[in-house]
Formats: structure tokens, sequence, C-alpha cells
């Protein structure tokens, strides 16, 4: 039996568009941090740098003694972190920056490890 040739193309689009809804519905987060029992504003960065557990664990450690901020939840397979945190406190310009710091390594070097490239 001959399979029509337009059902191999529509077989492979429904099977991409489930796999991207299945990915999305999935998504665990990489790392959870509460530094405060609380509830404040909610912001998404997508973040440049933002790859593995790793760098999760690291990402959300600079945000250990930051007054402001309740908690992140990290993403990594999405480049993303959600921030918890009291704007009267810290603005959003605030987080940025300490996200894009300079970060001073054991060896002597120093670099920026992260960017911020959207805010949602």
């Amino acid at each position: 039996m001959r399979i029509p040739g337009f059902i191999i193309p529509i077989f492979i689009a429904v099977a991409l568009t489930g796999g991207y809804f299945l990915r999305t519905a999935f998504t665990q987060p990489t790392t959870s941090v509460i530094h405060a029992d609380q509830s404040g504003k909610m912001s998404v960065f997508v973040v440049d740098g933002l790859k593995c557990g790793g760098t999760a664990s690291f990402f959300s450690s600079l945000y250990d003694s930051i007054p402001g901020i309740y908690g992140i939840t990290t993403y990594a397979t999405e480049h993303k972190a959600v921030f918890n945190y009291e704007p009267e406190l810290i603005s959003q310009d605030s987080i940025k920056a300490v996200m894009e710091a300079t970060i001073f390594f054991n060896d002597g070097t120093s670099g920026q490890v992260f960017k911020c490239l959207s805010v949602e």
C-alpha cells in the first residue's frame, strides 16, 4: 500500500507542533531560591549565560544578600529567571545591574558572565 505524498509533511508538522507544546508544558525549574516568604512583583528576565544547573545556581547566589529580592526561579533551558521582588526596595534596572556586573574569578581574571536580553 502506497502512502500519499502529502501525509508525511502533515505528520512532521503535527509532531513538531506537539513536541513544542509538550516541552513547554513539562519545563521544570532549574533552581528555586526563596529569600523571604512574601509576595511581591514578578518579572521574567531573559538572560544570556544562563545555561545549566551550575550557572543557574551561581546566578541565584548573586542575589543572596540583595535587599528586596524575595525569590528567584531559574529555567536554564529557557534562559529565563523569574524574580519575586519588592519594587519599593529594588528596581528592574537594579536587578539587571547585579546580573551584568563584572565577576572576579579565583584565577585573577574578571569578566561579564550574564547579560539581560529582555524583561517580560
